[in-house]
């Protein structure tokens, strides 16, 4: 049989105990599980069959991920050919077929299911998601690593650069420290404003066994590795710091100024408050406070106006850039979701 005749879903939420799998109760047969499965309709695709069987009879949107192996098996004396789709939960949907639901854990899921065939598709769909949800390859740890000692130390560099008066090997042995605590500022300071960006629709997901991971582990994924975490840290860095550099005396100013914005940041992004969805809401940010006092600053003290505007510029290059890997950010984000409860 060369023609897939019905679609099904091998759906997956991930929790904090592991992934768990959904089973319907078969139609006619109480206390028999299967995958929600049905025919492919005229005009549908097998993906778009499942995903429409998963909805009607388990009341759930899923989100497809890849396409794994093709089951053979009678049904009613004839012969139907299944093709299974992982699909990552993605929310509710009312269900149109009156059946019970049940999320279960892998080893609970393969001692329900009754037939070998649909045993085998459930281990292929587990290999995929431990895959994706397992520990990072080596090679991805050292260069994360190495991403964030680069992060720490182009911040570390940016801080102290106002500071003339200490001694350049002193600054050297400081950089590090210094951008670590330059790090977390900042990512205090842009918490006021992760609500405001759009995700770019035309977003394209990395290649490779990375693209898996950014399938199965959706935005989970994304925050616990912090992709790109560290090029969005230092744009902004650039942007907010770069308007005091050409000032003239209190050094310390900028430093000062990113502990406190970063702090006012905090105060206002505690546990259980609603961070700002409109553009408006940015002028309440103490970040960009921040930069307008640098700037004020350097144009008060500075000695050189094209040392100012130099730096203007490359504060308003850099702002760009920061805003274009935010939508970016964003656009995966909306792009892969989430497969979280």
């Amino acid at each position: 049989m060369n023609r897939s005749t019905h679609g099904g879903g091998i759906v997956f939420r991930l929790t904090n105990e592991g992934p768990r799998y959904l089973l319907v109760e078969a139609s006619g047969t109480r206390d028999r599980w299967v995958f929600p499965k049905g025919h492919v309709e005229d005009g549908e695709t097998a993906s778009t069959a499942a995903l429409r069987e998963v909805s009607e009879e388990a009341g759930v949107r899923a989100r497809p991920i890849r396409r794994l192996r093709r089951v053979e098996q009678k049904k009613e004396g004839d012969w139907i050919s299944v093709v299974y789709f992982l699909m990552a939960y993605a929310g509710r949907a009312k269900a149109i077929e009156d059946r019970r639901v049940r999320w279960m854990s892998f080893d609970e899921a393969l001692e329900t299911l009754d037939l070998g065939k649909s045993r085998r598709v459930l281990r292929s769909a587990d290999r995929l998601v431990s895959l994706a949800t397992g520990e990072l390859p080596r090679r991805h740890r050292l260069s994360r690593a190495a991403a964030h000692v680069a992060e720490w130390v182009l911040l570390g560099a940016l801080v102290l650069l106002p500071v003339q008066a200490i001694p350049l090997p002193l600054a050297a042995l400081l950089a590090l420290p210094a951008g670590m605590l330059a790090s977390l500022a900042m990512r205090a300071l842009l918490r006021p404003l992760e609500g405001l960006f759009a995700g770019d629709e035309d977003v394209v997901l990395p290649a490779g066994d990375r693209r898996l991971r950014f399938l199965v582990g959706g935005a989970q994924w994304m925050k616990r590795t912090d992709y790109l975490g560290g090029p969005i840290r230092i744009m902004a860095a650039l942007t907010v710091l770069l308007p005091g550099v050409p000032a003239e005396g209190a050094p310390w100013a900028a430093p000062a100024g990113l502990a406190l914005a970063a702090l006012l940041s905090w105060l206002m992004t505690r546990k259980g408050r609603r961070q700002p969805r409109s553009r408006a809401a940015a002028f309440r940010a103490p970040a960009l406070w921040v930069v307008l006092g640098l700037a004020v600053h350097s144009i008060a003290t500075a000695g050189s106006a094209v040392g100012v505007m130099a730096a203007f510029a490359l504060s308003a290059v850099s702002a760009i850039a920061w805003w274009r890997l935010k939508r970016h950010h964003a656009g995966i984000i909306a792009a892969v979701g989430g497969s979280r409860a």
